[in-house]
């Protein structure tokens, strides 16, 4: 008989969406992944980016929302010798408690999870929380630090071209 533990990997995800409406705007969220090797995820693996989209298109796709997913990482991690885990809410916290302003598209139904922010100070926000800190120095606070977002024609070109590349 094969032991199978109803505790799920939990990872952080950040995505944007490419429209005007949602310019500057990322979105911080948590999934659960099946993969049991917590350790030999490094972040944006492609296990965390399987189950990140996964997640995320539960509640994009009906909609035809194309988004961009940025970042993927594992919230659990050694801290002295002790195993220990975060959230989604911790990180917005973080962010929040730093200056960075939220941007709600719907206070109907709670989508408040937006920051008007870059990918490297949520990342640094990350570290924060894993290192204990209530939020990031304005320092620490980038802006524009986000891939280029590329117009549809734009990815698909570059799509072609690595694929031809890794044919040889």
């Amino acid at each position: 008989m094969k032991f199978t533990s109803s505790l799920k990997l939990k990872l952080i995800y950040v995505f944007r969406i490419n429209e005007k409406t949602h310019e500057g705007c990322l979105k911080i969220g948590e999934a659960t992944s099946d993969n049991e090797d917590i350790w030999g995820l490094e972040p944006n693996s492609k296990a965390l980016n399987e189950a990140a989209k996964k997640r995320i298109n539960q509640y994009t796709q009906t909609a035809g929302i194309r988004y961009d997913l940025l970042y993927t990482e594992v919230t659990v991690y050694n801290d002295k010798g002790t195993l220990k885990s975060f959230t989604d809410h911790e990180v917005r916290n973080v962010l929040t408690r730093s200056g960075l302003k939220k941007k709600v598209f719907d206070t109907k139904n709670n989508a408040n999870e937006w920051f008007i922010t870059d990918l490297e100070t949520v990342k640094k926000a990350i570290k924060a929380v894993k290192e204990g800190r209530e939020s990031i120095g304005q320092n620490e606070i980038t802006t524009d630090k986000s891939p280029i977002a590329f117009r549809p024609e734009q990815q698909e070109a570059i799509d072609k071209t690595k694929k031809q590349f890794k044919k040889g």
